[in-house]
């Protein structure tokens, strides 16, 4: 009897570190998995875009500029011409950046830039007509220009605080009796930009909800 005890005693004391050391080294594997794991996910994972409800608004000088409206730069570009062909995604991405309405964006762009062929447009870059102390200002290249006229318009003084309707960015964007307007062109102007967007979409556009 005592040599059984012996021998049990001895048994487990050969068992114990072996079970041990198997946990530890399972518990490594699997945190070692684990990790492979995650990594694969990180790398492999694909985000399927998520579906956000859509809804058409009609266009009018009340329209909230703001809108996240639908359309795709290739659509854009389908009527943009002279400096500013091509430039679909360009507008599209500023107007993102800025929280306003693509398509009311480029329309500014269309109407101050006789779409892309004024003289401004074609010798300053200037396709959004910015006055900046006391002349038409020159930009290095029209894309300086649109990211310039973005972020303005995406800024307190226009969307970004209280007037962020098409009615209300032309008043002070381009107000009737400008002293810097003789020729009294400013007064087309809010037609002008709701026609441009009518031209680009239609009556209704789409903007997710």
């Amino acid at each position: 009897m005592k040599y059984l005890w012996l021998i049990i005693i001895l048994t487990i004391a050969a068992v114990i570190p072996a079970s041990y050391a198997e946990t530890q080294r399972v518990k490594k594997i699997t945190l070692l998995e684990a990790f492979r794991d995650m990594a694969a996910n990180i790398k492999n994972k694909v985000s399927p875009p998520k579906a956000k409800p859509v809804k058409s608004i009609s266009l009018s000088k009340d329209y909230d500029v703001r809108q996240h409206s639908v359309i795709t730069s290739g659509r854009l570009d389908m009527f943009l011409g002279g400096v500013l062909k091509n430039k679909g995604q360009k507008f599209i991405e500023e107007a993102r950046k800025n929280n306003l309405c693509p398509i009311f964006f480029a329309a500014i762009c269309m109407h101050e830039s006789a779409n892309g062929e004024s003289k401004f447009s074609r010798e300053r870059n200037n396709v959004f007509g910015i006055f900046k102390n006391g002349k038409y200002h020159t930009f290095n290249s029209v894309d300086e220009c649109i990211e310039y006229s973005a972020k303005l318009l995406g800024g307190k003084l226009y969307s970004g605080g209280k007037n962020y309707t098409i009615v209300r960015i032309q008043q002070i964007y381009c107000p009737v009796g400008a002293k810097n307007d003789p020729r009294g062109l400013n007064k087309y102007w809010l037609n002008g930009v709701i026609d441009k967007m009518k031209k680009l979409w239609g009556e209704k556009i789409f903007v997710t909800a």
